[in-house]
C-alpha cells in the first residue's frame, strides 16, 4: 500500500502555522521469527460487519479509557480540548464476525475518526485494546491525532478482553466470543493475529463507513503490553509475514509503538521490511541492557530523557495515591505524539525522520549508570522542554505498589539553584517559550501541543516560592 520516496523537505507548512499562532498565544518475548519471503502469504478474509452500534445512557458503549477496571467507578474525565466531540470525531462501535484458528468468533471494534471524510489524512493507527481496558494510542496521542485528521482503530482479540467488555456491560456484549482462541498460559493463540490481520484489511478495502474512508496508511500501534501485541503481529509466523493485500504489498504499513525498546538488531533485520519507530521511555532503559538497535533507512528508536512508563500530567493512573514520592507532571502526550506525526510524515510525504541522540550511560556493561547533566536529569535522548528548560529533576521509578513503579517522580530544584537560572517567573517563561521555539523548529516537540508550555508556565509560577 505505502510506498516510501526519496525526500529532502523539511516539515509540512501546516506545522509553521501551527507554531506561528501557538507561540503568538503565549508571547518484544520474542517467539519464532523468519524472514517474511519464508512464508506463503495470502489476502485475509473479510469479517460480516453489524453496526455502528447505538450506544445510550442505559445502554453504554465500554469507553476504552482509564477507568472501569482499575477500581474507578467511572471512565476519569477528560479536559473539554481532549474530548472527540471537541474536534469534531465520532467513535463508531461495531461488532465483526468471522472465523479465526478455524472456529467462529464475534467481537468488536472502535473507529475514531473525523465527522467529515474531508478532515480525514488517510493515517489510521490500529490497536488492540490494552490489557488495562484503554487504547492507548488513542489516548495519548488523540489531541495532535485529531487536529490532524488521523484515524484510530481498535480491536478486541482476546477472551479475556471480551469478559472485560461484558464486565462493563454484560447485555450489550453478550454475544461477543472468540471460540479458536487458546488461552493456555505459555501457548501462542493464533485466533489474535488472524483476527487483527482481517481488520486491517476490512479498514484498507472494504471500510464499514463506505469506501472513502479506506485507510491509504495502516500502521499497527500499541503502548507496553499491546506494543508487545504489535511486535508479535510483526513477528510471529501467523501474523504480517502471512498476510498480504491483493496488489501484494504488505497489510500494515508501518509500526510505531512505545513504553518499550522494540526489538532487538537480529529480529529487525531478519523480520521487519516496513518502517518502525519505537519510543522507549526511562523506565524502559532505566535499567538492563545498554546495547540497541542502530538507526536505519527504515527504523527509529527515540529514548526519551525523564519520561515515566505512565502518563501522569493529563490524569493519574488508578493507585496514584498510594505512591510514596511527589508524581512527574511530564509532557508524556505531545512526546508520544511527537513520534506518530514522525510516522505520518515518513509515509504520506517521505520525509524521514530526524534521528536522535541516544541516553548517555557509564559504560556498555549490564545496568550501566545513566549519565546526568548538571540538573539531574539523564543526559543526551530526545528531549523535551521541561529538561530543557528544568525546574525539576524527572526520575523513575516511583516508589510504593506496581502501578508507582511504572510512574516517575519530579523533584524541584533548590530555591537558590532556581533563583539564579530564572530571577522572575517572567524570565522563566521567556527561556521557555525560546527553546520550545527552537525544538519545534527543528522537529523535536509537536506545535499542537504549545498549549501545555501556558501550562507549566503556570506550574512554575504557582510552585508556592516565587521571586516576583
Amino acid at each position: 500500500m505505502t510506498k516510501l520516496v526519496s525526500a529532502n523537505a523539511g516539515r509540512p507548512l501546516g506545522h509553521a502555522a501551527f507554531k506561528s499562532l501557538a507561540m503568538g498565544g503565549i508571547a518484544a518475548l520474542v517467539l519464532a521469527i523468519a524472514a517474511p519471503a519464508a512464508f506463503a502469504q495470502s489476502v485475509p478474509a473479510l469479517p460480516e460487519v453489524e453496526g455502528p452500534i447505538g450506544s445510550s445512557a442505559d445502554d453504554m458503549q465500554h469507553p476504552s479509557r482509564r477507568g472501569p477496571t482499575l477500581g474507578q467507578d467511572t471512565p476519569q474525565a477528560w479536559p473539554a480540548y481532549g474530548e472527540p466531540e471537541f474536534h469534531n470525531y465520532i467513535e463508531d462501535e461495531f461488532f465483526i464476525s468471522g472465523e479465526a484458528n478455524g472456529a467462529p468468533y464475534t467481537t468488536r471494534i472502535v473507529v475514531r475518526r473525523p465527522a467529515d471524510i474531508d478532515d480525514f489524512s488517510g493515517y489510521a493507527s490500529i490497536e488492540t485494546l490494552h490489557p488495562a481496558q484503554s487504547a492507548q494510542m488513542w489516548m495519548a496521542t488523540r489531541v495532535g491525532g485529531m487536529m490532524n485528521g488521523h484515524a484510530y482503530i481498535e480491536v478486541v482479540n482476546t477472551p479475556g478482553l471480551i469478559g472485560s467488555l461484558q464486565a462493563y456491560n454484560g447485555e450489550r456484549y453478550a454475544g461477543l466470543s472468540i471460540e479458536g482462541a487458546v488461552t493456555e498460559e505459555g501457548q501462542t493463540d493464533p485466533a489474535q493475529n488472524e483476527i487483527i490481520a482481517q481488520v486491517a484489511y476490512l479498514m484498507q478495502t472494504a471500510n464499514p463507513l463506505g469506501d472513502e474512508w479506506n485507510v491509504e496508511h495502516m500502521v499497527i500501534s500499541g503502548a507496553s503490553a499491546t506494543s508487545r501485541t504489535a511486535m508479535n503481529f510483526m513477528e510471529q509466523e501467523n501474523g504480517n509475514a502471512a498476510y498480504q493485500m491483493d496488489d501484494g504489498s504488505s497489510l500494515i504499513d508501518a509500526m510505531y509503538v512505545w513504553d518499550t525498546n522494540g526489538p532487538s538488531q537480529d529480529v529487525l533485520d531478519s523480520v521487519y521490511d516496513v518502517p518502525v519507530i519505537i519510543l522507549a521511555t526511562q523506565t524502559e532503559w532505566d535499567d538492563g541492557t545498554r546495547t540497541f538497535p542502530a538507526d536505519s533507512e527504515d527504523y527509529r528508536l527515540y529514548q526519551v530523557a525523564g519520561m515515566p512508563h505512565l502518563e501522569s500530567r493529563e490524569m493519574y493512573e488508578a493507585g496514584w495515591n498510594e505512591c510514596t514520592l511527589p508524581i512527574d507532571n511530564f509532557m508524556f502526550n505531545a512526546m508520544v505524539f511527537m513520534g506518530l506525526d514522525y510516522m505520518h510524515g515518513w509515509l504520506e510525504e517521505g520525509q524521514e525522520p530526524p534521528m536522535a541522540e541516544r541516553i548517555e550511560f557509564e559504560g556498555d556493561a549490564e545496568n550501566a549508570a545513566i549519565v546526568l547533566d548538571e540538573h539531574g536529569n539523564a543526559a543526551g535522548g530526545m528531549r523535551s522542554p521541561q529538561v530543557e528548560v528544568p525546574w525539576e529533576t524527572f526520575s523513575t521509578p516511583n516508589e510504593g505498589n506496581f502501578v508507582c513503579g511504572l510512574m516517575g517522580t519530579a523533584t524541584p530544584l533548590p530555591d537558590d539553584q532556581l533563583a539564579q537560572m530564572y530571577p522572575t517567573t517572567a524570565e522563566y517563561a521567556a527561556q521557555l517559550v525560546a527553546q520550545t521555539s527552537r525544538l519545534i523548529d527543528e522537529g523535536w516537540f509537536p506545535p499542537e501541543y504549545i498549549f501545555e508550555i501556558s501550562a507549566e508556565i503556570e506550574r512554575f509560577a504557582s510552585r508556592g516560592n516565587t521571586n516576583d
